[in-house]
């Protein structure tokens, strides 16, 4: 049989290309004879004789010390990340359950003015500020959010390299690698240890194509199903729909009242309220929409965008351009750049700091904005107008005494006060600082929330400590997921105490699985799953835990089976898996769509 040739192969190639051309000859030519019988062909050959065998033995004696063949390249990958300009270090960990890799001083990062602004308009320049140190409730559009009135007192990794193998074979034909011996224990690289997981996978590689493609298809429905009730919703959502007006007598200013306080029995007319931790006051928390529209209003653009970038259609664009001027900028209906008056106790002049967090959910409309802004109908002013009012609302959030105090929270407040400042700084191009506050983050709220043995004080000291230690963890990993986009690892971070992320995960665990059996404190409002449900399907895919699997098989059929009966809402988290899986760690992997998975 004909052995085949590579298109670029020589043997393709005529041979009269490579036949030696007769050569010219006479006293004219210039490859005439030299004195001594020499001609300028036989000196040219010679010389090239003579460099050949100093190259060879060059290369048979190899090079000096300041060539050193085994260095490692200085650079791996570009400097920076071509979105958000975050300084790329290439001893960032990745998890492979690799127990034998050895400790690499953290990162350093130096100021980067030139960062660049993903939304395509320059901030201006502003004197970085260092960083400082919600409970959430379920509201009638089946949202979670933080209360409107909570308050309460005031190693790096780097994997071994693969060894090699001296005894692979390779063709003469195409150059390909033979398979390599079979490694010892000692010897097991990060690939012999995924061959090794993936042979011990029950599931086939047909089984994940079929549950990749059925599991994205149901996604999607429900997202687009969400999004064509949003698209169909006529009403108005603004600050000015409230038959009630704060203090100031402004209806554009934002009023949220403490879901927590009742009126007072010792008064006649109940005021000031009183707080009853753990009992909802319903009646008068529902008689202010601002917070319920807010957060409908956030949720409802985030699916219109996200049903825009899967399906193309214009008109959730559409709507959400409606919506977002109908918040902000209308004048008749636009919300002031504050929340003075959110968490309002009734017979108070101001809101409390637990409302500051009304707000944090805001970083589903700026993931939102990557998808939508690529339309060409896309209006051009409306993200430069939007980045005019987050710069004034974050000022508001800097320097407000409400704000500043929700900053030096040691619980769930503080963290998500991070995840909403992060969050506002990032939209408007300050990286720098939003990276200062994931690197806050990582003493201000792991270190300080979480003991060695993984529990979290402050939530456990609330009646319902289940509820408000999972709702922090999720505020915690929300960050770490920040920390990702910034160049900051929060999720490998342990504490001078052992205080770890994976630790507060590994402290709910067992009472999760036995229904809150010897849960060490009180907790008036019983062990629902599903959040914890969402924490763990992410920490298996951030640090591949077979315990968190095991877990996730014995959870998950209760909470399809209260999703089924209507108990909880219908959702599917394969999107936020899947970018959890290729994104967590990963340096400026702007994972948009997973953001808000755990919110």
């Amino acid at each position: 049989m004909m052995k085949k040739t590579r298109p670029n192969s020589v043997s393709a190639l005529p041979l009269h290309q490579f036949k030696d051309k007769p050569m010219p000859s006479g006293p004219s030519s210039a490859t005439g004879n030299l004195p001594g019988g020499l001609n300028l062909r036989k000196v040219i050959l010679g010389a090239g004789g003579i460099l050949f065998v100093y190259i060879m033995l060059s290369t048979v004696f190899g090079p000096g010390p300041e060539h050193d063949s085994n260095k490692a390249p200085s650079t791996l990958r570009p400097e920076t990340d071509p979105y958000l300009n975050v300084p790329i270090d290439n001893n960032t960990p990745h998890r492979y359950n690799n127990n034998n890799q050895e400790k690499s001083p953290p990162a350093q990062y130096g100021d980067n003015k030139d960062s660049r602004n993903p939304w395509g308009n320059p901030s201006s320049e502003k004197e970085q500020k260092p960083a400082g140190s919600g409970s959430e409730s379920k509201d009638d559009a089946g949202l979670t959010g933080p209360p409107a009135g909570d308050e309460e007192e005031e190693q790096q990794v780097t994997p071994p390299p693969p060894a090699t193998n001296n005894n692979s074979d390779e063709t003469e034909e195409d150059g390909e690698e033979g398979d390599e011996e079979e490694l010892t224990e000692e010897e097991e690289t990060l690939l012999s240890l995924a061959i090794k997981n993936r042979k011990n996978s029950p599931a086939s590689y047909v089984d994940l194509l079929s549950a990749n493609r059925r599991e994205r298809d149901y996604a999607i429905a429900l997202i687009v199903k969400e999004a064509d009730l949003a698209l169909k919703n006529e009403k108005v959502y603004s600050v000015t729909n409230k038959k009630q007006v704060p203090p100031s007598n402004d209806p554009h200013d934002y009023l949220s009242l403490s879901k927590y306080y009742w009126p007072n029995p010792n008064t006649p007319d109940g005021l000031p309220y009183i707080r009853k931790d753990g009992h909802i006051n319903h009646d008068e928390i529902n008689s202010v929409e601002d917070y319920k529209l807010l957060r409908t209003m956030i949720r409802e653009v985030h699916m219109m965008g996200m049903a825009y970038h899967f399906t193309g259609e214009k008109a959730y664009m559409k709507k959400c351009v409606d919506r977002l001027n109908e918040w902000f900028f209308d004048e008749a209906t636009y919300m002031k750049p504050n929340i003075n008056y959110g968490s309002l106790q009734k017979g108070q002049p101001f809101g409390v700091r637990t409302g500051v967090l009304d707000m944090f959910t805001i970083f589903r409309v700026f993931d939102a904005l990557h998808y939508l802004k690529q339309d060409a109908d896309w209006p051009q002013d409306l993200i430069p107008k939007l980045q005019k009012w987050f710069t004034e609302y974050v000022s508001w959030l800097e320097n407000s005494p409400l704000a500043k105090q929700e900053r030096k929270g040691n619980n769930n407040h503080g963290t998500y006060y991070d995840v909403q400042l992060i969050g506002v700084y990032l939209f408007l191009g300050r990286t720098e600082e939003a990276r200062a506050v994931a690197q806050s983050g990582l003493t201000n709220r792991i270190d300080r929330q979480i003991t060695g043995e993984g529990r979290q004080p402050e939530e456990l000291a609330r009646k319902t400590s289940w509820y408000y230690s999972v709702f922090n963890l999720q505020a915690l990993m929300t960050l770490a997921r920040w920390g990702d986009d910034l160049g900051v690892n929060m999720w490998d971070h342990v504490g001078p105490e052992g205080q770890s992320i994976k630790k507060a995960i590994d402290f709910l665990l067992p009472h999760a699985l036995t229904n809150g059996v010897n849960w060490p404190v009180k907790n008036i409002k019983g062990f629902p799953m599903g959040d914890y449900l969402k924490c763990l399907q992410i920490a298996w895919n951030v640090y591949g835990d077979e315990q968190y699997l095991r877990a996730i098989k014995a959870l998950q059929p209760g909470v399809q089976a209260q999703m089924d009966a209507g108990d909880l809402k219908q959702i599917s988290t394969f999107m936020c898996d899947i970018s959890t899986l290729l994104e967590a760690n990963v340096r400026g992997g702007q994972g948009f769509i997973w953001h808000w998975c755990l919110t």
